[in-house]
This record gives C-alpha cells, sequence and structure tokens, in this order.
C-alpha cells in the first residue's frame, strides 16, 4: 500500500519558480488570459447577424453543425445537429473558421442561401439571419464564475509570489478561469471564436494535471514511500525501489504529468481522422474528460491524506474545510459533467456539474480569511476605516475648492482671479494645508482604531533594542524567549545555543525530558536550517534527508509542539536556534509573525554575538591579569643577584616569546658560601610549550634539580633523578636542560646535556669560538623514563668567555622563516667579546633583531655570560 508524507528535500520543497524574472512570467500569463476573457465576454455580448448554428470548430470538409440556438435561425429553417454546412451563399467553406468573413457580408433580417449535407442527401436551405446576443445567463454565471477564480488567484500570489505552491495555486485559477470563459462558451463564427477556443482547450488539457500538482505540494510536497521496508522484513522488488525513487525525485514526473493530456487527445484526434470514432463532449474527447476526474480524484485523495496524517490540530480544521468545499465542487462535476455525457451522449447534464463548482473558490477564499492559508491576512477592518477618512478628506477637499471658487467669482472678476494659474496655485495651497491634517487625521485613526497594533509595534522596537545591547546572556535568552512569546502570544519559545563541552544545541534545561534534546552540531538539520537562513516549518522536515539525531529531535519538538525553527546566524556562523510554538489562538503563524520571528532572531543573533565578543573581552582581561602575576611570579624566580665568585663575572638574560616563558636559569651554591672556595652550579634550561603551561613545569623542573643537586651536585646523578620525576608529571612535555657545577678552586667544569646547545668557549688570544666537548647522552628530561645521563669534567683558563644559552638565539627566525644559525651566533660573540658583559648581551640581542627585522619572537631566548678573569 503507496503512503503518501509530506516532503521538503529541497528547500523549496517543491518544482517552483521565484526571482524578478519568473515573477513577470506569471504577470504576462495573468494578463494575457484576462484579455482572452474579456474577449470571449465581449464577443459573446455583442449583437451579432447569426444564423443560430453552433459549429465545430474543429471540423474539416465544411461546417460540422455541433448544436442549433433554439428558436435560432437555423432551426426555424429545419437544420439539424449533426449536419453539415458546406457553403454560405456562393461559397464553400471547409471549415468553421471560413464562415465569418461570409457572414460579414450580410445584415440581420436578410435571407442567405446554405448548402447542407445531412447523411448522404445535399439541399439547399435559405436562412433569415437574425440579430442575436450569444451570451445567456448561464455564460453570464460562467463568467462570473471564471473571475472569481482569477480574483482569487491574483489575490494570493501577490501576497506571496515566492511560494512554489501559491505559485500552482495562480496557475490553477487561471485555467479555471480560461476553462469556464472560454471552454463552455457558445461557439460563434467570428474570428475571436478560434482564439478563445484554442486556449479553453488547453485549459482543459493543463487543468487537471495543475490541480493535481497542487494538492501534491499544499500544504507540503508529498512522497511515496511503499517500497521502504522495516527491520526483518523481506526486501522489497528493484522495480519497486526504482519506480519510489522516480515519483520522490524525478523531474520527468510533472513532465509526464503534463504531458500525458496534449498526447492523449492528439492520439484521440488522429485516430478520428483515419476514420475511427470519435466522440466530444464541449470539443474534447472522452477520454480527456476521463483523465481529468482521474486527477481530480487524486488531487482529492492527496489533500485527504494530508489531513488525515496532519499532527497539528490547529492545520487540520483549514484543511478539512477546503477537502469538503473542493469535494462538494468537483464530485458533481465528475459525475454531471464527464460520466453522464459518456453514458448517455447528452450534453444537457454540464450545468448541472458545473455550478457547485462554485463552491471551490468560495471555499478557498473563506479559509484564506478565516485560517490564514498562504500566510496571506486580509486586514478588512483597517481598509475600511482608511477608506472612510480619505472620503472624508476629499470632502473637505472638494468643499475648499468650490467654496473658493464661489468667494472669487463673487468679489472679482480681474483676469488675475479668472486665469487658470491661480486656479492651480489655489488648489495647490489647499493640498499643501490638508497634508498635515490627513497625517494628523491618520495618526489619531492609528491610536483609536488599532491601538494594540501600534502598542506591539512600538513594545516590539523597545525589545529589539534591548536584545542588541543586552550583554548577559541569561538576560538575552529570557528577552528571546519569554518576553518574545508574550508578545506574539506564543504557547511557548526556545533559544537552543551551544552548549561548551561538544558544541550541542540545548535549551538550557538540566531536567531530562523537560525540554528540548541535544542537537549535535553535527547534525544535518543546523546545517539545512543555516543554508535556508529563513523560517522552517517543522511539517516540512519529514521528507528531508536528515540523521538520526535531528529526526529525532524533530519527533521530540512535535510533541512539544514546536511549528517553526529559525536560524540565528551571523557572517555565515550558526550561533543558535529558535524553536517556535504554536500560537495561543490555534491560528496558523502569518507572514507577518514570521517576519517579527526572523527580525528578532537576526537581531538575537548580533546579541549573542556581542555577548560573546564582551565575555571573550572579560576572559581576556582576566587571563592577562593573571599573566601579569605569572609574569610577575616567575620574574622572581630568577636570581636577583648574580653570585660573586672570586675571578669569575655573570651575566644572565631571559626574554620570553609570549608574556610568560618556559625558559629558565639559576645559580646554585652547593657546598656553601662560593666566597669561601665552595662550588656553584648553574642550571639553564628550556621547556617544551610556551606561556603558562611551560611555565609552570619550568617552576616543577627548576625546584625537582635543586632538591636533587642539594642531596648529590652530581651532575649526571641530578640528571637520572630529575629525569624520572619530571616524566611522572606531563609526559607529552619535556625539558631541556644543562647542569654546570664550577670549581673556582681548580677552574674545572663538571656537567651534563639534555637537550640543550652545546654552549660556545673564546679562550684567550684566540679569535674563534668553539664548542665545549659534549657527553655522550644528550636526551631531554622526561621524555623517556630511565636515561643513562654522564658527566664531563672540562678545565678552563684564565681569560676564557663561555656563553650557555638555549635554541632560542641560534633558531631565531626572520621574516623570511630563515635561521639564524650557529655560525652568525659565533660570529656575533666574537665580534663583542671584549665588551663588558652587560654590552656584550645587548649586542648579541640587537644582532639578533637586526636579522629578523622585527619579526614575531618564535621562541624563548635566555642565556648566561661567564668570564675568567
Amino acid at each position: 500500500m503507496s503512503v503518501l508524507t509530506p516532503d521538503s528535500s529541497s528547500p523549496e520543497g517543491a518544482v517552483g519558480v521565484s526571482g524578478r524574472s519568473p515573477r513577470r512570467l506569471l504577470v504576462f500569463i495573468g494578463v494575457l488570459a484576462g484579455l482572452l476573457a474579456v474577449l470571449s465576454v465581449v464577443d459573446m455580448f455583442m449583437p451579432k447577424a447569426y444564423d443560430g448554428v453552433v459549429p465545430d470548430p474543429y471540423s474539416m470538409g465544411g461546417i460540422v453543425v455541433r448544436d442549433l440556438v433554439p428558436g435560432g435561425a437555423a432551426e426555424k429553417a429545419g437544420l439539424r445537429a449533426g449536419d453539415t454546412v458546406l457553403g454560405i451563399g456562393h461559397h464553400m467553406l471547409n471549415k468553421a473558421a471560413e464562415a465569418p468573413p461570409e457572414l460579414r457580408r450580410h445584415r440581420a433580417g436578410e435571407a442567405v442561401d446554405y448548402l447542407v449535407r445531412r447523411g448522404g442527401e445535399v439541399f439547399e436551405a435559405k436562412l433569415v439571419l437574425t440579430p442575436f446576443r450569444l451570451g445567456s445567463a448561464t455564460y453570464f454565471y460562467f463568467a462570473f464564475l471564471g473571475l472569481l477564480f482569477f480574483v482569487l488567484g491574483a489575490f494570493v500570489v501577490s501576497r506571496r509570489a515566492d511560494d512554489p505552491a501559491v505559485q500552482v495555486f495562480y496557475v490553477l485559477c487561471i485555467l479555471f478561469m480560461l476553462f469556464f470563459i472560454c471552454r463552455l462558451r457558445p461557439s460563434s463564427y467570428y474570428w475571436i471564436d478560434y482564439f478563445v477556443q484554442v486556449a479553453g482547450t488547453l485549459a482543459l488539457f493543463l487543468l487537471p494535471a495543475v490541480f493535481l500538482h497542487f494538492f501534491l505540494l499544499f500544504p507540503a510536497k508529498k512522497t511515496f514511500r511503499f517500497a521502504e521496508r522495516a527491520a526483518g522484513e523481506a526486501p522489497v522488488a528493484p522495480g519497486l525501489l526504482a519506480l519510489q525513487r522516480f515519483l520522490n525525485g524525478s523531474p520527468l514526473l510533472f513532465t509526464l504529468l503534463y504531458t500525458l493530456p496534449p498526447v492523449l487527445y492528439v492520439l484521440q484526434m488522429a485516430g478520428a481522422v483515419r476514420g475511427g470514432p470519435r466522440r466530444l463532449i464541449y470539443g474534447a474527447p472522452t477520454l480527456n474528460w476521463i483523465l481529468l476526474a482521474d486527477y481530480l480524484i487524486l488531487g482529492l485523495l492527496a489533500l485527504a491524506h494530508t489531513w488525515w496524517t496532519s499532527e497539528d490540530r490547529a492545520a487540520r480544521r483549514p484543511i478539512l474545510v477546503l477537502l469538503l468545499g473542493t469535494v462538494a465542487g468537483i464530485v458533481p462535476f465528475v459525475v454531471f459533467a464527464v460520466f453522464f455525457p459518456s453514458l448517455f451522449r447528452e450534453d444537457r447534464y454540464l450545468a448541472w456539474g458545473v455550478v457547485p463548482m462554485a463552491i471551490i473558490p468560495l471555499t478557498f477564499a473563506y479559509t484564506i480569511v478565516r485560517f490564514r492559508l498562504f500566510d496571506v491576512e486580509v486586514i478588512v477592518r483597517k481598509s475600511l476605516v482608511y477608506a472612510i477618512l480619505t472620503a472624508v478628506v476629499t470632502g473637505l477637499y472638494a468643499l475648499c475648492v468650490v467654496a473658493g471658487n464661489a468667494l472669487v467669482s463673487t468679489v472679482s472678476s480681474s483676469t488675475l482671479f479668472s486665469s487658470p494659474s491661480f486656479a492651480f496655485g489655489f488648489g495647490l495651497v489647499v493640498v499643501l494645508l490638508f497634508d498635515p491634517l490627513r497625517r494628523r487625521m491618520q495618526s489619531v485613526v492609528d491610536r483609536v482604531f488599532f491601538r494594540d497594533r501600534a502598542d506591539f509595534q512600538r513594545a516590539l522596537l523597545e525589545m529589539s533594542r534591548s536584545v542588541v545591547s543586552q550583554l548577559e546572556r541569561p538576560k538575552l535568552r529570557t528577552l528571546l524567549t519569554s518576553r518574545t512569546a508574550e508578545l506574539l502570544r506564543l504557547e511557548s519559545l526556545d533559544l537552543l545555543l551551544p552548549r561548551g563541552e561538544d558544541g550541542a544545541f540545548t535549551d538550557g534545561t538540566t531536567v531530562a525530558g523537560a525540554g528540548l534534546p541535544a542537537l549535535p552540531m553535527g547534525a544535518v538539520l543546523p546545517r539545512l536550517v543555516l543554508e535556508r537562513g529563513a523560517p522552517v516549518r517543522l511539517a516540512e522536515l519529514e521528507g528531508w534527508m536528515l540523521d538520526v539525531d535531528s529526526r529525532a529531535f524533530v519527533a521530540a519538538a512535535k510533541r512539544r509542539p514546536v511549528t517553526v525553527l529559525l536560524p540565528l546566524a551571523t557572517h555565515g556562523k550558526l550561533l543558535g536556534l529558535l524553536a517556535v510554538g504554536r500560537k495561543r489562538s490555534e491560528e496558523e503563524l502569518s507572514r507577518e509573525d514570521l517576519d517579527h520571528l526572523l527580525t528578532i532572531a537576526n537581531q538575537g543573533a548580533l546579541g549573542l554575538e556581542a555577548a560573546g565578543l564582551h565575555e571573550e573581552l572579560t576572559r581576556r582581561a582576566e587571563m592577562e591579569r593573571d599573566l601579569d602575576i605569572a609574569r610577575e611570579i616567575q620574574t622572581s624566580l630568577f636570581p636577583r643577584e648574580l653570585p660573586r665568585v672570586p675571578g669569575v663575572s655573570f651575566f644572565g638574560v631571559s626574554r620570553p616569546a609570549r608574556v610568560v616563558g618556559g625558559d629558565f636559569y639559576d645559580f646554585l651554591e652547593v657546598d656553601g658560601d662560593v666566597r669561601e672556595g665552595g662550588r656553584l652550579g648553574l642550571v639553564v634550561g628550556d621547556v617544551s610549550g610556551k606561556s603558562i603551561p611551560a611555565s609552570l613545569l619550568m617552576v616543577a623542573a627548576k625546584e625537582i634539580v635543586y632538591a636533587r643537586a642539594m642531596a648529590d651536585p652530581d651532575p649526571g646523578v641530578v640528571f637520572r633523578e630529575s629525569n624520572r620525576r619530571l616524566y611522572d608529571i606531563k609526559r607529552r612535555m619535556f625539558v631541556s636542560l644543562a647542569y654546570f657545577l664550577l670549581d673556582p678552586k681548580t677552574l674545572s667544569l663538571n656537567y651534563a646535556f639534555g637537550g640543550q646547545p652545546t654552549p660556545l668557549l673564546l679562550r684567550a688570544g684566540t679569535s674563534a669560538a668553539v664548542e665545549i666537548p659534549a657527553p655522550v647522552n644528550r636526551l631531554p628530561l622526561g621524555a623517556l623514563r630511565d636515561v643513562p645521563y654522564d658527566t664531563v669534567t672540562f678545565y678552563l683558563s684564565p681569560g676564557d668567555l663561555l656563553l650557555f644559552y638555549t635554541d632560542g638565539l641560534n633558531e631565531a627566525m626572520s621574516a623570511e622563516m630563515a635561521p639564524y644559525g650557529d655560525e652568525r651566533l659565533k660570529a656575533s660573540f666574537v665580534r663583542h667579546a671584549r665588551r663588558p658583559l652587560p654590552e656584550l648581551a645587548d649586542e648579541l640581542l640587537e644582532d639578533i633583531r637586526q636579522f629578523t627585522q622585527g619579526a614575531e619572537q618564535y621562541d624563548d631566548q635566555t642565556f648566561v655570560l661567564m668570564r675568567i678573569a
């Protein structure tokens, strides 16, 4: 069994037209159809010299008499339906279109010879032409019915021209008008008859397809699901799946729908030309009328299914009214205008089927006004009040002009007062004086008659201003939900915002089942709503290609119930969703309501963006304050005073790449006071990473090394024990460390490396900087748990100059991303070696700055200079 459900697999949900050019096309179609209808009506009510023959306009080999006008000249002369007129006057005729020139040669009251064939007999008949108007009360009713359809379609499309269902409805109303006015009119011999008959026949061909097309789109596009199977059921035949895909997604469906009636007509007419039987009902073959009836029935079934499956009780009532009205108009038409003429070979029952068709446009009109179908709101009361106001102002204006003219004519007859220029100027003065009066009266009318609307607009404007200026999210949520729901009289309005941990959209409820379920950021529904950029009705989502999470959200939203989703987005980024419930009056949300909601959503997006920027600035200010505190703490951890070692001088520098860094250096007195011959430890370190995490690990590394050095100052032992501790702290961060133990008495340097660059040495009397011997194991601390670090001993001489540094010096990057390099560092070190240590440090940094040319500092830069006297 086939099942019909709404579908909007595309954002439009239907095949329709939108944009400026299609709107012009719709206007052109309406104007052309209106002109044809007017010509048809005028032709019916113009008196003509007429013979009383109702011809078949498509007959060849003579004029086939389809019917006779009661009391007309043909009936009085003895002609019958089915006769063929071969000639009029002295001219032979082949088709009905050749008769008008002949009839225009004669006047009413003139006797004209007709050559007539009846069966196998040909005879002459003399017809006395009579002045006659083909229009009758029946045709006047048909014209009124067609006009009613046309006005209804034009009214709806003028309010919502971009809706595909509205566009199809507009075309449907035009075709109904052409059918009633052009197809159901009595045939005449005059030139206009051919054009209007063709237009009526085309309307008859297209009418059933457009009727079915409309109810396949309204109120949402339908889709077939007869080939779907539940879990555990047998697979569906491939042919059924292919058919379902064709019916649901192929554009050829509507191509077939529209081409079938004319193809059927051509085939039947071609068969009649070859001598086959032909039965026409008002100029169309019987099978075309039967196809019309089938299309109408299928359209009614689609509308009935929409009413039956709709879960919104507010939407079911207008659909039911429309269904009942359409059935009341269509069923008599199918019975009396299609089947009875086909069964009894009589056309006299046609009026019985056409007259009830008036129920259809009346039902549509009632549904539009009462239930705001197609989001069209008819403001009758306001139009009436403004019409009365306009009449009053116009009357006062006319009275002033008349009184002024009368006064001038009695006062003076001078040329000035009687000139047209004075009359024009006087009228202009009156207009200028009455325009402020009109504006003042209109404002008074708005306050008196439409105070609720004015108050609503004022409250909406105030709320919109508050939304944009509100920087606190809780208060902003209240404005967007509670306050908006109160203004628009909604049962519910939920704001779904992305939560921090996973970005899923939630309404902020913490109790399970109390609100809407979370909608994951990666779900299909948020992306589709963002791409649509407009209100999306929940009824349209059933047929969209949604994922499991989106379908679960839609099902839960319907139970709440939610009717519309709106995106809150700026610059293509979705900031939230508005889930709009029903109106308390159970009316459909009008286009004006949706426009208000869209305006609030757009302003809410700006408010959310401003609130987010405010929160970001607040967090940044707090972070900067924390960084300032961390910088002060880190700065305090560096040596405040350089150690005073007899015969040895030091100078240290550390420049973090961020506010705080991961490089450090420190001095440790491991054997007591160095001024009394104790050994001095120098630690230079570089923690992987930047900013606060690196600085925290730097503090931990420094304290670990300091504690181990106090227990056993041997560099190899300190590194082995410190490595295990640092490995346990953070396995994905490590410390590059160098530990040097200076003995001032022997000028010996014991050291171990762990990922640090080898220090540079410049001997006294030499002009080249060299690297001191490096240990075998140099793996950074914390990279692996157990590493056998070894200790190296190196002896210094008086006049030696050493540079202990981190890789922030030799790996400094220029604007072209070229590294400073070891050779440039050595050259700079040698070039400025004779300077005092503070000046030497400044020159080293200045050379690096000249090379990088103001490029952003890539890494922390830390070094210590040591000179032996």
